[in-house]
Parts: structure tokens; sequence; C-alpha cells
């Protein structure tokens, strides 16, 4: 029989066949404090729901839910829960879901930590994205009903959300609720969050360009942070001293069918070493770059032939994936994943070099490109081609994610920066 493990974080966590109903209520589970606390507590209830989270009524809020998935045919879990650190920057309930579901197997996870919004996910169950999709348009109806209140209005509550996304997931396919049903969730008592009048006049504001470009901003800040030593690099004055004429770079060797059957295997090795390792950080963080690989080879199924315009962009992510996949498996190993800054391909960095450009800049190398850069010579850089029309120059010139990050010499946590890029390219 297919069991579905669903699991809603933020203060609320449930589970999938055993009797949800006869589950007893916990007013506060404050003790689960840490990522593997919060699993437990899930393995015994699934249905955690904290204080913090809690709309005033931790308790009331778990019984609900736990009635709303007491028919599932599928194990549902839910966690609203604070912050038990150690959680991506990016997408921290993202990142929680992932950890609970390598502790505690396939599910669907509804996950709110207190830094973040709810997030819905599964692994091994039907549809996880269309879940989301009918919890956000049940929540999207009650706020039009909302327009009705005067002079306060309805909201939506962290509790009442994680119910709708719980008894959606629960009644299976094809996942839907109606907007009646939405709305009468959201006014069952302890679901009820009035705001007060004086707040509707910001709610109903439309999105505008100026606020676009605020969350712009503050996007494209964490992004400048990632890359900023490689931007002094680049951007600095140089040195003084004896006027030298650019290396020519020559493009390096590369095909792509090559580069994504190596980035396949690695993965599949990667897959296989996390099957036999133990729970704990180091596997929570190789399950990140693994799914972080994946993600960048599902977009590469269909790939380009040289000449296309799509070819060059695949041969970059194909490297990415490749370097993802291996840092996975070097985390396992309790080695550094950076790769050499220089050249990724080369492998681990095994030491770090001071690269002289426009401005001086430590940073990983292997044991190759550290010794040329140590003689005075231009270390063996990733050149991809460019047209005829411009001169070849090494990747980390170029304007992309990949070299921001140096492929993750510059960036310890590749992985989340990748999934973040990936999720927003998609809305």
């Amino acid at each position: 029989m297919l069991t579905l493990g669903a699991v809603v974080l933020g203060a609320v966590a449930l589970g999938s066949s055993p009797a949800l109903a006869d589950a007893p209520a916990s007013a506060a589970h404050e003790p689960a404090s840490t990522v593997d606390q919060i699993a437990e507590a899930l393995r015994e209830d699934p249905v955690l729901v904290q204080q913090v989270l809690g709309n005033g009524d931790a308790a009331g809020a778990e019984q609900r839910i736990r009635d709303a998935i007491a028919g599932s045919a599928h194990p549902v879990y839910v966690a609203l829960v604070a912050d038990p650190g150690g959680l991506a920057d990016k997408f921290p309930a993202r990142d929680l879901a992932r950890k609970l579901h390598n502790r505690l197997g396939d599910g669907y996870f509804v996950v709110r930590v207190t830094r973040s919004i709810l997030e819905v996910e599964g692994w091994g169950v039907p549809e996880p994205v269309s879940v989301s999709l009918a919890k956000s348009e049940a929540v999207e109806a009650v706020r039009q009903t909302n327009d009705h209140f005067e002079p306060g209005r309805l909201r939506v509550t962290t509790p009442a959300e994680a119910q709708i996304a719980a008894e959606i997931a629960a009644a299976g396919e094809p996942f839907a609720m109606e907007p009646e049903r939405a709305v009468e969730i959201a006014r069952l008592p302890g679901n009820v969050s009035v705001e007060p009048y004086s707040m509707l006049d910001d709610d109903r504001e439309p999105t505008t360009s100026g606020k676009r470009a605020v969350v712009a901003t503050v996007v494209g800040a964490g992004v400048l942070l990632v890359g900023l030593r490689l931007l002094l690099w680049l951007t600095a004055p140089r040195r003084r001293g004896p006027a030298r004429a650019p290396a020519p770079w020559t493009p390096t060797d590369l095909d792509l069918s090559d580069l994504v059957s190596r980035a396949e295997k690695e993965a599949t090795r990667l897959s296989r070493d996390l099957a036999k390792a133990p729970a704990g950080p180091d596997a929570d963080t190789a399950v990140g770059y693994k799914e972080a690989a994946e993600v960048v080879l599902r977009d590469l199924v269909s790939r380009a032939e040289p000449g296309d315009r799509r070819y060059g962009a695949q041969l970059r992510d194909a490297v990415g994936a490749l370097v993802l996949a291996r840092a996975g498996r070097a985390v396992l190993e309790g080695d550094d994943p950076r790769p050499c800054f220089s050249h990724p391909l080369h492998g681990r960095a095994t030491g770090r070099a001071e690269v002289v450009g426009r401005r001086a800049v430590v940073v990983p190398a292997c044991a190759q490109c550290a010794a040329s850069i140590k003689a005075g010579k231009a270390p063996d850089a990733l050149v991809f081609a460019h047209p005829a029309q411009r001169r070849p120059r090494p990747y980390y010139e170029e304007r992309s994610l990949w070299a921001r990050t140096g492929y993750g010499a510059l960036d310890d946590t590749l992985w989340s920066t990748v999934l973040a890029a990936r999720a927003g390219a998609r809305q």
C-alpha cells in the first residue's frame, strides 16, 4: 500500500497511519528545540504546533489538524515550530522539511519556522506541488472574502493555513478545496485573528513597481555579498608594476554529453553514499547538494547541440551539476567541499592561493593551480568558448551564478543558492 507522509512545519506535525484521533494533544512542545528533537516528536505525534506559532491555542490547533488528516491514506506531518537553528538562510522551512524527510522518510511535509513562510513539500507522494498550489488558491479565496468584513478582516493565521494544507493533502487527488470550506476553517475558534481597520489600506494596496524594487534590492544584495571577494578583485585598481598584455586564454575542451553523463554517475554515487550514511548534519547537507544537482540535471534532459544558443549555458550548468554532486560526496567523507576556484573541474581544493589580478585575492586552489600561481604563472582556468567576436576569458569574469559563487569556491552553501535561484526562476 502506498504510504503518503505529509508534514506541516511551523507548529504542527501530522503522521501517516497511526490512530491520529487518539493521539494526545499537547499545549506546548517547547522541549523540541533541535531538528532531531522535532523529528522524534513527529514520530510520536505527526502534528506539532508550538506556542510561538499557535495563535494562542496550540493544543486546539493540533487537534483540529489531527481531525483533518484522520482519514488520510497517506502520512501527513505538520510542524509549526520555532527556528531550531542550523537551517539554510534561504528558505529555512524547506531546509527543515528536507532534514525531517531524511529522518522520517517519505510523506507530505507542511512546515513553517518563525523566520519563514509556510511551505508544503513532499517526497514519494502524489503531486506535492499541486497540494501547495491548491493551498495558495484556498488562502486567496479567504482573502477575497475578507474584503467584505468591516471594520476588520478575517486573517488566515498560521494554524488555519496549515490546516488547509493538511486537509488538502489528506483528501488526495484531485487536490483542491472549495472556497466555502477554506473560509470555514479560517473562522474556526482558535484560528480567527481579525486585523484592525487601520491595517486595511496597506493590505489592499496592489504590489507596485516600488515594492518590487525593494524586494529585488534585498535579493540582489544577498547575491552580491556571495561574490564580494571576486567583485573586489575584478574592479580594484591594478598593483603598480610593469604593464603586461592580457593572458591569451584558450577555451577549455568540453563536451556537453560527457559532462552530463559524469554528473549523473556522480549523483548516483552520492545517492548510494547517502543510503549508507548515518543521520546527522553532514547527511543533511549532502542531501541538499544531491537535490541541487538533480534539479540542474533535470533541466539538461533536452540537450542542445553545438552552435545552438543554449549550448553555452548548458555547458556551464553541466559543470555545476558535476561540482554539486562531488561536493555532496566530499561532505559525507568529512572533507571541505569547495572546488578549485580557477578550474572547478580540477576537483577539490587542497589549499589556498593568492591570485593577483586587479587586486590580490586568496581563493581555494588545487595543487596544480596553486603551484602555477606560486611560480608567477597564470593558472589553468576554466574558460568557456565565446562567440568569435569576443575574447575568451575565464568563467569567473562572466556574469552568472556560477561565476559569482566560483562554483562553490566562494559560497559554502552552493546547494542552497542554486535551489533558491531555480525556484525563483520558475515563479
